[in-house]
């Protein structure tokens, strides 16, 4: 998948388009609440918190970042 992400971001430099990849953790939903209830939520990653990184790529925030592999870990790591 990140070969794909980098030859899409390469292509299409020239457009000015971008590509970038979202690599997430355990993300906080209610699904993987029920599925994990003894788990310590608190370390999950936030919908809130990919939600503005991919508002940020998307704006001039990140008019620079192309092709990239971000990692969004939350503090499981």
């Amino acid at each position: 998948m990140l070969s794909v992400m980098k030859t899409v971001a390469l292509e299409n430099k020239d457009a000015g388009l971008r590509a970038n990849t979202l690599l997430p953790g355990t993300i906080d939903t209610p699904a993987n609440r029920r599925s994990s209830p003894d788990a310590d939520f608190s370390k999950w990653v936030r919908q809130a918190a990919i939600a503005s990184l991919v508002t940020g790529l998307a704006g001039d925030t990140g008019r620079d970042i192309n092709g990239a592999a971000i990692p969004i870990y939350g503090s499981e790591i």
